[in-house]
């Protein structure tokens, strides 16, 4: 029964509409879910964006949370999708529909792991799930309100499992212990324009970035913390020139994207790019999108591992790869994570879809990781 339960709430939630940072609905959906089996749900809607707390009050030691969102990204073309994105067509073994992998089909593995412990009557910890509505997006409002509402209650969890599709090829055999930090960069390089026979009467801002820019492709920003990529520094966008062939431009721009490892920091990052730049008049613009962060090997991760093991027999990688995550913000809270979920070979595509047997086996992981969590 449980098997079918899985495809059953993914299809519901997938067939509300919600792009980012809407909900359509998700969440009430959820908690008409939930609330026979003991949950309590808190909203902590901020700015439009839809954010809710489900509680369980366990019979055992300790609190795990679930993390997740309802909004997903826009279908582009709707013409170009071999089925509609939110009608979640089933077809020979295969759910079709925006979000199937990112991440509605996560969160109706974990919901419907909960309904079989629960019809089982087996004792479980205090059990959360926290979701929001705005993690395609700004992610301004969403899990970070969350975190800093459970901070002044205290009522944090001790470990989180983020329902991100952290799987390469099976369920499984990935999981994110954490991510690269990110900063990003928009420098202007100012010179004075001028016309191309009078050169000595202007100051060309392009021949001011070139070497600027290509110093700080060279940046040696050192040994990758363990278990982390290398930090990488790219110049992803770069616009100069009034459009015409004969003006020397008095301004250059340049956008510069860092994903960097915890070896590295925002200040030295901040500080090692100026310093590339020395010997040109700027305007610098830094942002730190995303904040390094490291689940360290122990009780939470090895639970977690030895969980797909018994379920699918795969020895998990602890990665920490990838894009950023609203893992961050609860990380940032002192508070052990494991990203996993389903495999992600089509997320953010058009025809994204996922295999129904892989709902089955996260369904199963999860409900072995809950039955075992401990702290």
């Amino acid at each position: 029964m449980n098997q079918s339960l899985a495809l059953n709430i993914a299809i519901k939630l997938i067939r509300r509409e919600s792009p980012t940072p809407e909900d359509a609905g998700c969440q009430n959906y959820i908690k008409r879910l939930l609330a026979p089996l003991g949950f309590v749900r808190t909203s902590v809607d901020t700015g439009g964006i839809t954010n809710s707390i489900y509680t369980r009050i366990g019979e055992l030691k300790g609190t795990l949370a679930f993390a997740g969102h309802t909004d997903v990204v826009p279908t582009g073309p709707i013409e170009a999708w071999t089925h509609p994105p939110f009608e979640a067509v089933v077809k020979d073994g295969i759910l079709h529909g925006r979000g199937t992998q990112d991440m509605k089909g996560g969160i109706a593995c974990w919901l419907a792991a909960i309904a079989q412990l629960c019809a089982q009557q087996t004792p479980l910890p205090t059990l959360q799930l926290l979701i929001t509505s705005d993690e395609e997006g700004d992610s301004i409002d969403g899990t970070i309100r969350i975190v800093e509402y459970m901070q002044a209650n205290n009522t944090l969890p001790d470990a989180v499992i983020v329902g991100e599709p952290s799987c390469s090829k099976k369920v499984g055999d990935t999981i994110r212990r954490g991510r690269r930090g990110v900063v990003q960069a928009r420098i202007t390089f100012h010179g004075k324009q001028g016309h191309s026979a009078y050169p000595q009467d202007a100051d060309n801002a392009i021949h001011r970035a070139a070497p600027a820019l290509a110093r700080i492709a060279d940046i040696d920003w050192g040994k990758a913390a363990e278990g982390f990529p290398a930090t990488s520094c790219q110049i992803t966008n770069f616009n100069g020139g009034t459009g015409a062939s004969n003006v020397i431009p008095g301004s250059a721009e340049a956008f510069l994207d860092i994903r960097y490892n915890p070896s590295n920091n925002f200040e030295q990052i901040k500080s090692l790019i100026e310093a590339a730049c020395e010997g040109c008049k700027i305007t610098a613009d830094f942002d730190h999108v995303a904040t390094a962060f490291s689940t360290p090997d122990g009780i939470f991760l090895d639970t977690v591992c030895a969980s797909i093991k018994r379920i699918t027999g795969i020895e998990t990688l602890r990665d920490t790869g990838g894009g950023t995550s609203d893992g961050r913000f609860i990380a940032a809270a002192g508070i052990a994570i494991a990203e996993l979920g389903l495999t992600n070979s089509t997320i953010h595509q058009v025809n994204e879809c996922v295999a129904t047997h892989e709902l089955d086996t996260l369904t199963a992981i999860y409900s072995d990781i809950i039955e075992h969590f401990e702290v």
